[in-house]
């Protein structure tokens, strides 16, 4: 399957599938064509919605994850909805940057990347700022339907099934592998 092809009008197939992790131990990522549904639903009903509401592009950090990458994963879970190509991680972009893993040190409207021996400066608002935005943003428009919904540190963690109800489960993710459900009130509280 061509993965250029276009889910949505501003996602495409390969932003799900790329992976450093199936690079570098040679893991082919490919989905099947049922999550490249999924991809698409998720694309439509979600992840779309989400960019026009925002106005900013989306970047997707993981897609979908093929059964022997997501076991690569530290701290993956065996029923991961990545695995049916029904969730996404993401970071709302102001700037550019390459590394999502990499520690941020904020001066003024620059964002320092440290990553490893090299140094990317990025413009643009604080990532955080555009992760609560999205975060907020998610939770508040009815238009933008999604099955769970985490604010991790530093990205998003958004999924959508077909397959059932979509339950709208809200949590927020310490970084240290410890999750609190919240309600929606909750979620607008904190954020």
């Amino acid at each position: 399957m061509n993965s250029n092809i276009y889910l949505s009008p501003h996602f495409k197939l390969n932003e799900f599938t790329k992976s450093r992790t199936a690079r570098q131990h040679g893991i082919d990522n490919a989905p099947p064509p049922e999550a490249v549904e999924n991809l698409r639903a998720l694309c439509i009903h979600t992840l779309e919605p989400l960019r026009e509401a925002l106005g900013l592009p989306i970047i997707i950090t993981s897609g979908y994850r093929c059964k022997v990458l997501n076991e690569r994963i530290t701290h993956h879970s065996d029923s991961s909805q990545h695995m049916q190509g029904e969730a996404a991680d993401f970071v709302v972009q102001g700037a550019k940057f390459k590394d999502q893993s990499s520690k941020f040190k904020v001066q003024g409207s620059k964002i320092n990347a440290l990553t490893g021996s090299s140094k990317i400066k990025v413009q643009g608002e604080n990532r955080r700022e555009l992760l609560i935005k999205a975060f907020r943003t998610i939770i508040l428009n009815d238009d933008i339907d999604f099955d769970q919904l985490i604010i991790y540190p530093s990205f998003i963690h958004v999924s959508y099934t077909s397959r059932d109800k979509n339950r709208h489960r809200i949590t927020k993710a310490n970084g240290h592998g410890h999750y609190r459900a919240l309600t929606r009130e909750e979620a607008l509280e904190l954020m």
